[in-house]
């Protein structure tokens, strides 16, 4: 099902590889995660430090699954699949694509998929 017209198609092309290519950077200059120095701190110097690591771990987790699902959008892109609900097969709104491009559900069925995860 084709879901995009040509011109979208770009548009949508650009705007995934832009967000990719920013969370890519942010990944290569964020990502690491710095080292607690244990020698000769006190106890809150540690557990900043331990705190300071989570964060950044869970910064580059979050960047990482950001990235898997732009990919996966460029994926579907390619397919023919995007703007198509992986659920129903409807098309996806395109304010929907714009404001969460890679998404692969309509409003409905994200609603009653969240709505099952609640239960």
């Amino acid at each position: 099902m084709e879901a995009l017209s040509a011109r979208n198609d770009t548009s949508a092309r650009g705007r995934l590889t832009a967000q990719l290519a920013g969370i890519e950077q942010r990944l290569q200059n964020e990502g690491e995660v710095p080292p607690v120095d244990f020698p000769g701190g006190d106890f809150l110097d540690v557990a900043q430090g331990v705190e300071q690591q989570e964060l950044a771990r869970l910064v580059a987790s979050r960047l990482t699954e950001r990235a898997r699902r732009l990919r996966i959008a460029l994926t579907r892109l390619q397919d023919g699949e995007y703007g198509v609900c992986a659920h129903c097969r409807a098309p996806i709104p395109p304010k929907r694509l714009r404001a969460l491009p890679d998404t692969t559900t309509c409003v409905a069925c994200q609603e009653q998929l969240e709505q099952r995860g609640a239960a």
